[in-house]
């Protein structure tokens, strides 16, 4: 089956759809006055109405929408559509970032120049994918039912892929703070970080989680009781009767205006509230937009083991305050934490001040995702080097039917074995399928050798970027079984070195093992090795007196590091 195409995408709203939109707000009939307490007040709301009507230009919105690169194409049955910005540096690292209601594609405008042209050259770049929620803005209306977390969060691995994305970061506010730690849990080889600003982990029940809870916890807890006791009609509404409302939403702009204004502080600059409010109208999703909530209570996929890619969070003085016991449940590897008041006033509890923070704070929310992406270094350095050796000695290539120390293989056939090998072991730890071919019987011809590899070094990366180096049980496919991680870790590193070391010597190149790596590979060899003789290794050769640690660590794997083609 063919897969959909990626077609370039314009904003282009009729003038006829802002007449239309300008002459209701004029003719809009409006309830009597009342306090605070009873809702968003007329006060509120015809200031953000006469800002619609005589200052928010629409025009100039569109025209900054359009200055980026957009697409739709189609992802299970709904268009879906995106912002694609691509950085100018070679080494940026792909994010995809996603947006929750009432929000939209245009909370991220203001952090796509910073993230991906970064003044400095030592600053971290990105090539930015900016997907608008199904049934949100320019993705909708959606035709279908079942848009909850998990179904977007397999949109968007889709999404990438068709991108040609094979290792990215996923970075979410909001309903995207849900959607991306779902899309580390889908493809944990592919997700190098997950980066939000929330983590929706509450208590379990469990007396004991509330014991001893600091005073920060403790105003957490009594903050989110206050807003479920005063703010939360609104998912009330939208996880039982969306329906119900979406005809006001769909007739009056002014019931739009002030339904979605009650989640937008009073901090917030006017246009972009009204940004975010008009893209809804003119799009005719404002229906559609709050069944994300109906979708995630009536859901029935509840994973229940924690997600194991390293995460990140940036909390914000004002929103949602994220509980580190209660998140560590729901999430095994939080490797950043920070907390920022950025607030410059009080706006008063229903304010929220910092939720918006890619608009509010950008400068501080960039700073964040700069540094944990820059920060998820490998754990396992002797694997990075293996797999940069494997890589290294593949580019250098130049006769794929070239003969090889390993047997009858020729350096197609060892290549493709290295994938398979990589790929067994990230299969092992994730429990995703393993190679589609058997690894001992290796193909002699691909047609794109390095971009068969690709994918298995990603994959075998990720899956030990998971594993605890004080883990004693590593799943692995060998015959020992599970390892301790630094043997399992160094397994996966010999298979990738030496078969780097077989490609390379079969071409002409300079080996790729020196004497650091092999020093770390010889006692793993030795550990290893004996059960593996006869079908991954010949027979140990016999040393030389006074040999380099590479030539032993050859000699002892049954190579000889005198070999040439």
């Amino acid at each position: 089956m063919p897969v959909p195409a990626l077609r370039p995408f314009r904003v282009e709203v009729p003038e006829s759809a802002l007449e239309d939109l300008r002459g209701r707000l004029q003719r809009a009939l409006w309830p009597a006055d009342l306090p605070a307490e009873y809702g968003v007040t007329n006060e509120r709301v015809r200031a953000l109405a006469e800002h619609w009507l005589a200052k928010f230009d629409w025009r100039a919105f569109e025209a900054r929408l359009n200055a980026y690169p957009q697409f739709v194409t189609e992802i299970d049955g709904e268009e879906i559509h995106f912002l694609h910005v691509r950085s100018s540096r070679a080494d940026a690292t792909p994010l995809v970032l996603t947006h929750g209601w009432p929000g939209s594609v245009v909370e991220y405008l203001d952090v796509i120049g910073p993230l991906t042209e970064p003044e400095s050259a030592e600053a971290p770049a990105f090539h930015l994918v900016i997907p608008s929620l199904p049934g949100f803005g320019f993705s909708g209306p959606t035709r279908s039912a079942g848009w909850d977390r998990y179904r977007t969060a397999r949109a968007w691995t889709e999404l990438m892929s068709r991108l040609g994305y094979e290792r990215y970061g996923a970075v979410g506010n909001d309903g995207g703070s849900m959607i991306s730690p779902e899309i580390g849990r889908l493809a944990p080889e592919k997700v190098v970080g997950v980066h939000v600003t929330q983590l929706f982990s509450f208590p379990s029940g469990d007396p004991a989680e509330l014991a001893d809870l600091s005073e920060a916890d403790q105003a957490g807890l009594a903050h989110l009781q206050w807003f479920y006791e005063n703010m939360f009609s609104f998912n009330q509404l939208h996880s039982q009767q969306p329906h119900t409302l979406a005809f006001a939403l769909a007739d009056s702009p002014l019931a739009l205006l002030a339904w979605n204004a009650q989640l937008f502080g009073e901090h917030l600059d006017a246009d972009f509230v009204i940004a975010n409010v008009a893209l809804y109208w003119l799009t005719g999703t404002g229906g559609s937009s709050i069944r994300f909530y109906y979708e995630e209570a009536h859901t029935t996929s509840h994973p229940a083991a924690p997600t194991t890619v390293p995460t990140a969070l940036a909390m914000f003085a004002g929103d949602f305050q994220s509980i580190r016991r209660f998140a560590d449940r729901d999430h095994a590897n939080i490797v950043s934490w920070n907390a920022y008041d950025t607030s410059s006033a009080d706006g008063g509890p229903r304010d929220a001040a910092g939720h918006y923070a890619a608009h509010e704070a950008t400068d501080v929310l960039v700073g964040d995702i700069r540094r944990f992406f820059a920060g998820l270094s490998s754990p396992w350095p002797l694997l990075t080097a293996a797999h940069k050796a494997l890589r290294e000695a593949v580019a250098g290539v130049t006769d794929w039917s070239a003969r090889t120390p390993c047997a009858e293989w020729n350096v197609t056939q060892v290549a493709h074995h290295a994938a398979g090998d990589q790929q067994g072991y990230a299969a092992f730890i994730t429990g995703e399928p393993g190679p589609a071919f058997n690894p001992f019987e290796p193909s002699p011809k691909l047609k794109n050798v390095a971009a068969f590899l690709e994918p298995t070094l990603a994959a075998s990366a990720a899956a030990f970027a998971t594993v605890s180096p004080s883990a004693t049980a590593v799943p692995t496919p060998l015959p020992q079984g599970a390892l301790p991680a630094p043997v399992a870790v160094g397994a996966a590193a010999l298979d990738a070195a030496v078969h780097a070391w077989d490609i390379a010597v079969a071409t002409g190149q300079e080996s790729p093992l020196t004497e650091e790596m092999a020093e770390a590979l010889l006692p793993v060899a030795k550990e290893l090795a004996e059960p593996l003789r006869g079908f991954a290794y010949a027979p140990a050769l016999d040393g030389v007196a006074g040999e380099d640690v590479v030539s032993q660590l050859l000699r002892y794997l049954g190579r000889d590091p005198k070999w040439t083609a």
